[in-house]
C-alpha cells in the first residue's frame, strides 16, 4: 500500500516524507462515555532533513500554529489516491533535536468532533435561547423556561456555527422507543430558581450551561449524540446498535482466534441514578443492581446530574401550608427538565402515577421508577437484574466478552467502527451475538487488529410494565369549569359523572386520544355534596384523582349517570397508501377512517422482533401511522394491514400494502 504525507502551514500545503510511518498506526477508540468513535494516531512520527528545517521555521515564526497533517493512500490498482486521515498539531506538541536535525511528533485528531474538543466545556448562557416558554399546572404557570431542543440547538451553534440538530426521540410525535404519543417532545429546562420563585419580579438573569454537561443531562433518557460535520444526532442508545458491517469469517487470518475474556472494570455491581431535591420515592435515588457473581461487587456506577424533576415537591416547599421553611429544601443552584403536553395552544405539565407508588405527582415522566423502566433496558450489565430490588429483565447488555482478532481491511470494504462485525466466535459460539469494536489498531500495511466485544441483545421492543393510569378531575367552581387530565391516552372515548345534587348529573365524555379537557358545569343550585360515578367500563385499570388528591365520594349507576350503550364494532378500514419519503425516512402509512372507531391497531411483517410473520406494532388515533424502525432497516420489504377498534372489539383486516425500505445515507 502507498501514502502520501502533507502539511498545510499558513495555507501552504507541503508534501513531506515522515522517516517512520510504516511503524505506526491508526487506532479507532470508542470515546469515553460516548457512543461515537474517533481516529487517533498511535505512535511517534520522525522528520529530518528538509521536513525538519519546515517544522524548525514554523517554530521560530509561531509555534503556537496549528498545523494540519494529512494522509493519503493510494487507490487499488489506480494511480488515484483518497483520504485517509488527517490530524492537526502545534510545534509545542513535538520534541526537536537540533544536534541530529530531527522533529518528532504524535498528531492529534483532525475530525468532526475538533470543535467539540475546544468548546464542548465552554458555559453559554441558555437566556439566549428562544422563545421564552410558559406551562401550567393547576396552581403555577412557568413562564420563563425554554425548549430544551432550543437550548441544544444554540449550544451546538456555539460550537459549530451553521450545525444543524435532528432527533427522533426528541421531535417526533410517536416515542421511538416506547411508542405510543411522545411526551419527551415538548421538553422544557429552567433555571431552578425561577421555578422556585415563578413570580419574582427579580427573576435569574444568567443561566450558563455547557454542551458536555446537557449531553450528560440528556443520559437520563439514556440518549447519546454523534456528529457527521453537519448534523448533531441525538437518539436513545438502541438506535445506535445493529448497524451491519464487515464478515470476518471469510478471512483465513481471522479463523481460529475463538479466545475471549471479560471486562470486569466494567461490570458493577451497582448502577445509581440520583437528581438533586426529591421526595417524592418515584424521583428519589434509584439504583440498578446485579446478583450474579459474574459482577465486580467492589464497583459502583454514579449518574448524579444538576437537575431536580419533582415538580410536586417544589410546589409543596414553596407553599408551605404549615410554615415549616421547606422552601431552604430548594437549592436556587442547578436546573428543572419538565415533560409538557399541548392542549388547546397551551402547554400543561404532564400529571399522574409512576411505579413506586400511587400519588399523583407532576411531571411523572421525568422520574426515575418510570425512566429506568422505559429507557434504561437496553446496554445494562446483565440481561437479569433489579431495579430498586424488583426484580427486571433488561433487553441488551453493553459489550463485556472481549475478543482479539486480526483480519485484513481495504479501503473497499467501507469498514466503519460503529458497525457490528460478524466473527465465527460471535456466530458458533456465542449463539449469533455481534462482534462490536472496543479498538481497533489499523496499520499502514493493511492489518487490522480488533478488540471486540460481545453481550446479549434480545432486540425486542420495549413493554412497559403495568403501572396505574390517572384520570385528574379539578373542579373549580368559581370558574364554573371541569377540567380533566388522562395520564396518558384512553383509546377508548372516556366516561365519567359528577353527581353535583339530587337534581343534577353531568356526564363528561373525553373523546379516545385527548390528554385533556375543559367542561363548563351544568346550571347547579345548590352544588352540595359533590359524588362520582367512574364505573363505566373505559375507566378499568384507572386511577381517578380529585383535585390533586383530595378525598372523594363514589356513587353507582343508580345515582347518577351509567348505562352507555357499548357501540357496534367497526368495521374494516381500506389502506390506501405504504411509502417512504425518503432514504432512512420513516414508512408513511394511511388507510381511510371509520366511523365508530377510537384507535386503529398497525400490524406489519416482519413484525416488532423481525419475525417473518404479521405482528402488531403499535396504535394509532389517527387514520396515519409514522414507522421509523423500518424506515432505518434496509431492502426489506414491509406488508402492512390495520385494524379499526372500540371498547367493543376490533373489525377484521383491511387489505395489505407493501414497500421496500431504503436506507443507504
Amino acid at each position: 500500500m502507498h501514502y502520501r504525507h502533507y502539511i498545510t502551514i499558513s495555507s501552504v500545503r507541503v508534501e513531506v516524507f515522515p522517516l517512520n510511518w510504516m511503524q505506526c498506526s491508526l487506532v479507532d477508540e470508542l470515546e469515553k462515555e460516548r457512543i461515537f468513535y474517533r481516529r487517533k494516531f498511535s505512535g511517534v512520527l520522525t522528520f529530518s532533513a528538509d521536513d525538519f528545517d519546515l517544522f524548525f521555521i514554523a517554530e521560530t515564526i509561531n509555534p503556537c500554529e496549528d498545523l494540519i497533517y494529512e494522509i493519503e493512500q493510494k487507490d487499488s490498482g489506480a494511480d488515484t489516491y483518497h483520504e485517509y486521515w488527517t490530524g492537526h498539531f502545534s510545534t509545542t506538541d513535538g520534541n526537536f533535536d537540533l544536534d541530529r536535525c530531527l522533529f518528532q511528533i504524535t498528531p492529534k485528531p483532525y475530525d468532526n468532533y475538533y470543535n467539540f474538543d475546544l468548546y464542548g466545556e465552554a458555559p453559554v448562557d441558555i437566556f439566549d435561547a428562544t422563545p421564552v416558554v410558559t406551562t401550567n399546572t393547576v396552581n403555577q404557570a412557568y413562564d420563563r423556561n425554554r425548549w430544551l431542543i432550543d437550548v441544544i440547538e444554540l449550544l451546538v451553534e456555539e460550537i459549530y456555527s451553521g450545525a444543524t440538530v435532528t432527533s427522533w426521540f426528541l421531535n417526533n410525535s410517536e416515542n421511538p422507543v416506547i411508542m405510543g404519543p411522545n411526551q419527551y417532545r415538548y421538553l422544557t429546562i429552567a433555571q431552578k430558581s425561577d421555578i422556585k420563585r415563578p413570580n419574582s419580579s427579580n427573576p435569574a438573569t444568567i443561566a450558563l450551561l455547557s454542551f458536555n454537561e446537557l449531553m450528560h443531562m440528556l443520559k437520563m433518557f439514556n440518549l447519546w449524540w454523534t456528529f457527521d460535520g453537519t448534523t448533531v444526532r441525538i437518539e436513545h442508545y438502541d438506535y445506535w446498535q445493529g448497524l451491519e458491517g464487515v464478515d470476518l469469517r471469510t478471512q483465513k487470518i481471522s479463523e481460529k482466534q475463538n479466545k475471549y475474556n471479560y471486562k470486569k472494570e466494567d461490570m458493577p455491581y451497582y448502577e445509581n441514578f440520583q437528581f438533586m431535591e426529591a421526595e417524592d420515592t418515584n424521583y428519589y435515588k434509584h439504583w440498578i443492581s446485579y446478583e450474579d457473581p459474574c459482577v465486580n461487587r467492589a464497583l459502583s456506577f454514579e449518574y448524579l446530574i444538576r437537575v431536580t424533576t419533582d415538580l410536586s415537591y417544589i410546589e409543596k416547599c414553596v407553599e408551605d401550608s404549615e410554615g415549616l421553611g421547606l422552601i431552604s429544601n430548594i437549592s436556587d443552584e442547578g436546573f428543572v427538565i419538565l415533560a409538557n403536553f399541548l392542549f388547546d395552544g397551551d402547554y400543561h405539565v404532564y400529571y399522574g402515577t409512576s411505579y413506586n407508588n400511587e400519588v399523583a405527582s407532576y411531571n411523572f415522566p421525568c422520574s426515575w421508577s418510570y425512566l429506568l423502566r422505559a429507557f434504561h433496558l437496553h446496554g445494562r450489565i446483565l440481561l437479569d437484574g433489579y431495579i430498586n430490588g424488583s426484580v427486571i429483565s433488561f433487553i441488551s447488555t453493553i459489550k463485556t466478552k472481549i475478543q482479539q482478532i486480526k483480519a485484513i481491511i481495504c479501503f473497499e470494504d467501507n469498514y466503519e467502527p460503529n458497525q457490528y462485525i460478524t466473527t465465527e466466535l460471535g456466530e458458533d459460539w456465542f449463539g449469533g451475538e455481534k462482534g462490536y469494536v472496543q479498538a481497533a489498531t489499523i496499520k499502514p500495511s493493511g492489518q487490522v487488529d480488533f478488540t471486540l466485544g460481545y453481550g446479549p441483545d434480545k432486540d425486542t421492543e420495549v413493554v412497559m410494565p403495568t403501572r396505574p393510569k390517572s384520570l385528574h378531575c379539578e373542579i373549580d367552581e368559581g370558574g364554573g369549569t371541569v377540567t380533566s387530565t388522562l395520564s396518558e391516552p384512553n383509546i377508548y372515548d372516556t366516561f365519567y359523572w359528577i353527581w353535583w345534587n339530587e337534581d343534577t348529573c353531568q356526564e363528561i365524555e373525553i373523546p379516545a386520544g385527548e390528554l385533556r379537557q375543559v367542561d363548563s358545569i351544568d346550571e347547579v343550585d345548590p352544588i352540595t355534596d359533590i359524588k362520582f360515578n367512574v364505573l363505566d367500563p373505559s375507566l378499568d385499570f384507572w386511577n381517578f384523582i380529585y383535585n390533586d388528591n383530595e378525598t372523594w365520594a363514589e356513587c353507582s349507576d343508580l345515582d347518577c349517570g351509567g348505562g352507555v350503550p357499548p357501540p357496534a364494532i367497526p368495521s374494516a378500514p381500506t389502506l390506501n397508501s405504504v411509502n417512504q419519503g425518503s432514504p432512512c425516512g420513516p414508512i408513511e402509512v394511511s388507510w381511510s377512517a371509520v366511523a365508530g372507531a377510537t384507535y386503529y391497531q398497525i400490524w406489519r411483517k416482519p413484525d416488532g422482533e423481525m419475525f417473518d410473520d404479521y405482528g402488531w406494532i403499535d396504535v394509532s388515533y389517527t387514520n396515519s401511522h409514522d414507522d421509523y424502525e423500518a424506515g432505518v432497516t434496509d431492502l426489506t420489504e414491509f406488508f402492512y394491514k390495520i385494524k379499526a377498534c372500540n371498547i367493543s372489539g376490533c373489525s377484521g383486516f383491511s387489505n395489505a400494502l407493501s414497500e421496500v425500505s431504503d436506507c443507504t445515507e
